[in-house]
């Protein structure tokens, strides 16, 4: 049996006869190293940047109006705080885009979002209500969101109204699809052993049934999201006169191509930061799901 040596300031643990262990060895762990293939992650973005730089630079694309990624920096920096040589109505005015187009973003996701799980919830517990409703919501869900742009902009004008619409229509298909799957898929077990304990309908949606379909459900609000935000760059494109996607046909009529890229990346960005949100949202929620020798 092990015992413990302590000879001035440190203490050796016998393990065996005539060895010994540091007891900070196995608490200590091995620092990562990177490997040759982990510089990929760099390479790759190098590559790109330096060749988008030095096409730009040489004015082979689009009769020489295609920006260097330098030029496009510079507008972005331009658009955010009004910094550089660059001088546009533009200028300074980033957060107050980027503001508007969330705030759509927010209403339109919120409302389809909270519509698809709803009606997915019903269509895929209940028989009565899939025949009522899935075959109409199938038939309508092939027409592409562009397609409705005319119809909302008659029914709303122009303005916030129809992105947040357009927004919720968008996000409502993909929400609705995932939760339908979602709740159809959620183990028979479980529901039996619910009732059998006396639990009623309504609480084996909500204690069993829902919470079996949150992978699927969060899934779709992760695609939805990113469908959101190109259906809101649309709207604004077409249809207001503020947003992300305002300035970027605004200033590509104005052939400040700088900026037109400069608002695609700020489309980017915010697309993958929204998607982040939703699955860190989605962590407690899922927490009981075992994700063991899944890739995160």
């Amino acid at each position: 049996m092990g015992s413990a040596v302590t000879t001035g300031t440190r203490a050796n643990v016998v393990v065996g006869p005539g060895q010994t262990q540091d007891p900070n060895a196995a608490t200590s762990r091995p620092r990562p190293r990177l490997t040759q293939s982990d510089s990929l992650y760099v390479l790759g973005p190098v590559i790109f940047l330096s060749v988008w730089e030095i096409v730009g630079r040489l004015r082979v694309l689009g009769n020489g109006m295609f920006p260097s990624f330098t030029e496009t920096i510079a507008a972005l920096m331009n658009w955010m705080f009004g910094v550089g040589q660059i001088s546009n109505v533009y200028a300074n005015t980033w957060l107050q885009h980027v503001g508007v187009s969330s705030f759509r973003i927010l209403v339109g996701f919120t409302i389809g979002a909270f519509l698809g799980v709803v009606l997915g919830a019903l269509v895929g517990r209940f028989m009565p209500v899939s025949k009522l409703l899935d075959p109409l919501i199938n038939a309508l869900r092939p027409i592409s969101v562009t397609a409705w742009v005319p119809i909302a902009l008659l029914l709303f004008g122009t303005g916030d109204q129809p992105a947040f619409f357009l927004t919720a229509l968008a996000t409502f298909f993909p929400v609705y699809v995932n939760t339908v799957d979602g709740v159809h898929y959620a183990d028979e077990s479980y529901m039996r052993a619910a009732r059998m304990l006396g639990a009623s309908e309504r609480q084996v949606l909500f204690r069993v049934v829902l919470p079996a379909a949150m992978p699927s459900i969060f899934t779709g609000l992760k695609v939805a999201m990113a469908i959101s935000w190109t259906t809101v760059v649309i709207v604004e494109a077409l249809g207001a006169k503020s947003g992300v996607g305002y300035v970027l046909m605004d200033t590509y009529n104005q052939f400040l191509f700088s900026y037109v890229i400069a608002a695609m990346i700020t489309i980017g960005l915010l697309g993958a930061g929204c998607n982040y949100l939703i699955g860190l949202a989605g962590k407690p929620v899922l927490k009981w799901v075992n994700l063991k020798g899944k890739k995160k």
